[in-house]
């Protein structure tokens, strides 16, 4: 009974040091009295949003605080954005973009839903509703230059993008569901890995090699360069997870219920997991850079029809907290000895070093010996009281 309660305490322990609650960004609201938001996305210095009110799709400009209001479709389910382009589902299953440098919307294509957008790229699939047959089912690709719709797999099911990579996942056979990518630069298609269960709708996202999704509550991220799948939260009923760089911001509350919701952060590198709000009543977090924003009805807790936007912004540029390192070499033969030296700014006080190889260290100046050939990313996380801010370089051992 002793060993079972120690071991509690020991899981305890460990998850209140890998869940640290923010103190380094700076939280701002963006919107005041907004009504019933329902998705959002930010790229560059745009957020955009969708609504219920009056299902429209609205955009803030960080740089300016200039507020436009897309109007003349209605837009439902999530919304993804690309430079000055926007993307949603809008009346009778269509898919429309929204250009903000010039003011055009475009009906892009009928008879779809569920768009994202990078580059020249848009991807979707075929409008579906309970009960009929699947055989025209179909994941697309959408070329902005030609215009051209292209159909890169028979199957119905949300789509991501990033670069020249594709991925959604369809349900399989055993109640599970398999994740699929298309690489557009060879047109080849092939599976990358299969989850627990099955993921209905599911809503993948993409940035590089890593791919995220919600699983039976929880969030995963399956890293393609290495083939790892790695199980992001545990028991937490986490949902809407969205990435960019080394950075997953993701939910933790059940988005169809009136329960408490609160947004979560997790670094990739340092494997470790920040609470960003508090209020219990924040939702549909998007990431883009070392900014977050999500929506949250704090100010109309009890009907949660006031849900303004918030961004969190990580970049701490009053704190001048700045990660960086040198390794006495960057490339050699395996096995490589890198002794690497903190050139940090700022009066860090923690240093969580990950060497690419699943190694990791707490030394200001560790050093490191890779065993086997390949090239590693390796990331220093340093941190103060008042500031986080991590450092990536590339190691190659022949």
């Amino acid at each position: 009974m002793k060993n079972k309660a120690r071991t509690i305490f020991l899981v305890l322990l460990i998850f209140v040091a890998l869940v640290t609650v923010a103190s380094a960004g700076t939280e701002t609201q963006l919107t005041q009295d907004e009504r019933l938001t329902q998705r959002m996305a930010i790229y560059g210095s745009y957020v955009f949003w969708t609504e219920r009110a009056g299902n429209d799709v609205h955009a803030y400009d960080l740089t300016t605080g200039n507020r436009t209001d897309i109007t003349g479709n209605s837009a439902g389910g999530k919304i993804n954005a690309y430079g000055d382009k926007v993307v949603w589902t809008g009346d009778s299953e269509t898919v429309y973009m929204y250009d903000i440098s010039t003011g055009n919307e475009t009906l892009i294509a009928s008879e779809r839903r569920a768009p994202d957008i990078f580059g020249n790229y848009i991807v979707y699939t075929n409008n579906y509703y309970y009960g009929q047959d699947h055989q025209n089912d179909g994941i697309y690709l959408y070329d902005l230059n030609t215009h051209n719709e292209t159909k890169i797999a028979a199957v119905y099911s949300f789509p991501a993008i990033y670069g020249n990579k594709v991925v959604w996942s369809p349900e399989n056979s055993s109640n599970a569901s398999d994740i699929y990518l298309y690489d557009i630069s060879n047109q080849q298609t092939g599976k990358i890995t299969t989850t627990n269960s099955s993921i209905p709708e599911s809503e993948l996202d993409i940035f590089g090699n890593v791919v995220v999704w919600a699983e039976s509550g929880n969030v995963y991220m399956h890293d393609m360069a290495s083939n790892k799948t790695t199980q992001v939260t545990s028991n937490v009923s986490a949902y809407q997870p969205s990435i960019y760089g080394n950075w997953i911001v993701y939910m933790i509350g059940d988005p169809y219920s009136g329960g408490n919701k609160d947004i979560y952060m997790y670094e990739i590198p340092a494997a470790r997991t920040t609470r960003i709000t508090n209020s219990t009543h924040a939702f549909n977090p998007s990431v883009y850079g070392d900014k977050i924003v999500y929506a949250d009805c704090r100010n109309n807790p009890e009907f949660c029809e006031a849900r303004d936007i918030y961004l969190y912004d990580l970049s701490n540029t009053s704190n001048n907290l700045v990660a960086n390192f040198t390794g006495n070499v960057s490339t050699g033969t395996a096995p490589l000895n890198v002794s690497f030296s903190d050139t940090s700014t700022g009066t860090p006080d923690t240093w969580f070093w990950g060497f690419g190889d699943g190694e990791i260290s707490n030394e200001q100046n560790p050093a490191h010996t890779y065993l086997s050939a390949g090239n590693y990313t390796a990331c220093l996380t340093v941190s103060n009281e008042n500031s986080t801010d991590s450092k990536l370089a590339t190691i190659n051992a022949k």
